[in-house]
């Protein structure tokens, strides 16, 4: 574990009552081989444009602590669980390669998102759009950004006709045509799987194979010498 630098601030009272207070640093230990970078503080931080809220780049950490979303958190506790959310959903990609995981924290993302009031961001290539889609290269500057708005709004379109629909495609499929002489058959399974995976009486193991000293054979032992690497 790396050695890292950490500002600390130190008062000192006087023999005449006054205090006085100097800066000094303090060495610790952290749990990351990643360097050190500073946050992006006032102006250089991006703007951030909230239909409730405004600019939030405008607000100091105080205030932000006071915006409160629909759900009951305010906009630094938002701001906290999407900084999570983007770790594990980056986890999910590049280490565990898990889709399932991928669409689960995607979604989650949009969800705090639309809490918070910003455009929600776009994931084309798990069928899951947003207001943008955005990619910035290591350095952290902007290469792609397009506006996915319309794709969304087909999107939403889709999964409301789909949840109305639903009942009426499920009863169609399973209503059997009694013109035809269809009807629906219900039977239970007790076949366990351990017994669906015996194998059948007809197969057997072979027996193993003996010399015939009729014919001058001999049964030979071979030890591997080879150590082990």
């Amino acid at each position: 574990m790396p050695w890292r630098w950490y500002p600390k601030f130190n008062k000192v009272a006087r023999a005449d009552g006054t205090v006085a207070r100097y800066k000094s640093r303090c060495k610790k230990w952290i749990k990351s081989n990643r360097p050190y970078k500073k946050q992006k503080r006032g102006l250089e931080k991006k703007s951030i444009w909230s239909r409730r809220f405004g600019l939030l780049e405008l607000y100091n950490r105080k205030e932000q602590q006071q915006l409160i979303c629909p759900s009951g958190y305010s906009i630094s506790q938002c701001f906290n669980v999407m900084g999570k959310m983007w770790y594990a959903y980056r986890k999910a990609k590049n280490h565990d390669k898990d889709v399932k995981k991928m669409e689960k924290y995607a979604r989650a993302i949009q969800n705090v998102q639309k809490d918070m009031g910003i455009k929600t961001t776009s994931f084309p290539h798990l069928g899951i759009y947003g207001d943008v889609f955005i990619l910035n290269n290591k350095k952290g500057e902007r290469v792609v950004f397009e506006d996915h708005s319309a794709l969304k709004k087909k999107q939403e379109e889709y999964e409301k006709w789909q949840a109305e629909n639903s009942k009426e495609i499920q009863q169609h499929v399973q209503k059997p045509d009694i013109e035809k002489g269809e009807e629906i058959e219900a039977f239970a399974d007790d076949v366990y799987p351990s017994k669906m995976m015996e194998p059948e009486e007809d197969e057997k193991v072979p027996d193993m194979l003996e010399p015939d000293e009729e014919e001058g054979e001999e049964e030979i032992v071979m030890t591997d010498e080879t150590p082990f690497k």
